[in-house]
């Protein structure tokens, strides 16, 4: 009567331990086969990070020409260990002097300065040759927030963390002032999308 049923020791068996080894045999394959493509994701979605932290730098230091009328550069700012950081200043200040101590330059970025943390680009590398005419300051006009001078349009480029693929990303910016994110031709690996 009713929906109650007898259990008895035959209907009460657990796992077997073949059955155990094969389930976990399976697993092992699935994730050997994942951490691969994990990696890959991984090492794309920093890349893509990254260089949306740029482009909206980049456009933040635009209004802030326009908001204050006045000139404002930006830049990368290298250090000798490899980190780099990014500057909006007045273009009167000396960020651009390689002969300054970086910490230096760096406290006269101003109007901005990314990352406030180094860890935040999350491992991203910027190549010395690959930056805005070799790493020069761009300048932004503050009436029209385009660039300063017709020569300075150009590049900043970053590539992924060390792992199985070396895939790149370049923000670049137009004499209009425009930022715009494309795979360079010289990216071995391409990103999807």
């Amino acid at each position: 009567k009713g929906c109650c049923v007898k259990l008895s020791k035959q209907n009460m068996r657990g796992v077997t331990l073949i059955e155990l080894m094969v389930t976990l045999a399976v697993l092992a394959v699935i994730l050997t086969m994942a951490i691969p493509s994990f990696t890959k994701f991984r090492q794309r979605s920093a890349l893509r990070g990254a260089a949306d932290q740029v482009a909206s730098f980049w456009t933040n230091a635009r209004f802030e020409a326009l908001k204050r009328n006045e000139r404002v550069k930006v830049g990368l700012i290298r250090s000798d260990d490899s980190t780099f950081y990014l500057c909006a200043a007045p273009a009167s200040s000396n960020t651009d002097d390689a002969a300054i101590a970086v910490a230096d330059r760096v406290a006269q970025c101003t109007y901005g300065v990314y990352p406030s943390e180094i860890s935040e680009w999350k491992r991203m590398i910027a190549p010395a040759s690959a930056g805005k005419n070799g790493g020069a300051f761009a300048v932004i006009d503050p009436k029209r927030g385009s660039l300063g001078a017709p020569g300075q349009a150009g590049f900043w480029e970053l590539r992924s963390p060390a792992g199985d693929s070396d895939y790149r990303l370049q923000v670049n910016v137009d004499l209009f002032g425009r930022a715009v994110i494309c795979e360079p031709a010289a990216a071995t690996s391409d990103m999807p999308q």
